[in-house]
């Protein structure tokens, strides 16, 4: 086989080994604030938990999670969106 050849797939396996643990330690390091949302709308209510890279991104995607099994509809949705949390617990 040819030297060169052999070469740029050594390169290639070693970016390729770079970006999959690139990827695995960013996934693993992004929940660093874990929280429990509870939303009620309608008489139904939901509780989720999310992790982000801050308090405010966990809380906001357990916003957005526990609304997504709430509301019927789009509107119900941003509305649901805009409505305060009945609780909110972060570790």
């Amino acid at each position: 086989m040819n030297p060169r050849i052999r070469r740029i797939g050594w390169l290639v396996f070693g970016l390729f080994a770079l970006l999959v643990v690139f990827l695995m330690y960013s996934t693993l390091t992004m929940g660093q604030a874990r929280c429990e949302v509870t939303m009620e709308m309608a008489g139904r209510q939901a509780t989720v938990t999310a992790q982000g890279a801050t308090e405010a991104d966990a809380i906001r995607a357990a916003i957005t999670g526990a609304c997504a099994r709430i509301a019927d509809g789009r509107t119900a949705n941003i509305l649901c969106l805009d409505t305060p949390p009945r609780a909110v617990r972060c570790d």
